[in-house]
């Protein structure tokens, strides 16, 4: 589900990113008037999905699970998660071709695992 979580993030976090981005450039150009408020408010939106994305891409497990909770309090956010979706199989795609084991294995899991080591050795 985490890998969800960090795809649903990342999704989220372009679509801000480009919509803030985008206003202030076709407010540059000209073709847009927003004016300066409005100009403050698409930064600021840029800046929020900046930061969603950098989250959602480099963030502990923790802190995705409680910034995509909070993102998704909307019955909107079905839509974005659909929209998410091949991200998340794209993801799940690389993952399955690692064939480390998980960083976070129980530590009973690994007890076990050195207990036959250490029983072949003997």
């Amino acid at each position: 589900m985490m890998l969800f979580y960090r795809s649903y993030l990342i999704t989220l976090g372009l679509i801000l990113t480009a919509g803030g981005v985008g206003a202030v450039l076709l407010d540059w150009s000209g073709n847009l008037s927003i004016g300066w408020l409005g100009g403050i408010f698409a930064v600021a939106i840029a800046v929020l999905g900046a930061a969603l994305l950098l989250v959602g891409m480099f963030g502990s497990a923790a802190r995705v699970e409680t910034w995509s909770d909070h993102a998704s309090i909307h019955e909107g956010s079905i839509i974005l998660a659909v929209v998410a979706l091949p991200l998340f199989l794209l993801l799940r795609l690389f993952q399955h071709l690692d064939n480390r084991p998980p960083a976070t294995l129980p530590i009973t899991e690994m007890r076990n695992k050195r207990a036959r080591r250490r029983a072949r050795r003997q």
